[in-house]
């Protein structure tokens, strides 16, 4: 699938333990990570003009998303359905790109879930990554993409950060497809 030809620019954050989880599981926020990653993340999706966000994910994180545009890709509406500033957008029987670009927004911030990840992976709406690694180890838990079919997508390291004294390390990457 080609790139998208918009000025569109999307940005996935994650925070993941060493073992690649994002959480332990779909009821669990990210209460986890480090107050470095949290004020990252703040100071990140203040310079989006909107948030793409799944279901369990909003439901987790419902007061912090409210404030902001937020687009929740889910099932459970038919096409689409507005309350406030959040958008429930049903990927399956309502473009997202074409919303995106009808209300001109030029950032959008990806904050998952592994569903959501995975569907703009698929879809080419992930130009780049922010991955913060903090150091745990979960054994099981939710995975940070939820790919059902095996297709390799590269990216580009752009940048490191080491963001505390406990290892907490941010990561930039850049789709390289």
């Amino acid at each position: 699938m080609a790139r998208m030809k918009s000025k569109i620019k999307f940005a996935a954050f994650a925070a993941a333990s060493i073992d690649g989880r994002i959480a332990e599981n779909s009821k669990s926020g990210t209460n986890w990570t480090s107050a470095e990653d949290w004020r990252f993340f703040q100071t990140a999706l203040r310079g989006m003009d909107a948030v793409i966000a799944g279901r369990h994910t909003y439901e987790v994180a419902k007061k912090k998303l409210d404030k902001r545009n937020t687009i929740v890709l889910t099932s459970k509406v038919r096409n689409i359905r507005i309350s406030g500033s959040v958008v429930f957008l049903n990927p399956k029987s309502c473009g997202l790109k074409e919303f995106l670009q009808s209300k001109k927004y030029k950032k959008v911030g990806i904050v998952g879930g592994p569903k959501v990840y995975d569907y703009c992976l698929r879809h080419n709406f992930l130009d780049e990554l922010f991955l913060t690694i903090e150091p745990y180890v979960f054994t099981k838990g939710v995975p940070l993409f939820a790919g059902s079919e095996f297709k390799k997508h590269r990216f580009k390291l752009m940048s490191t950060k080491k963001l505390n004294k406990q290892g907490t390390i941010l990561l930039q990457y850049r789709n390289a497809d």
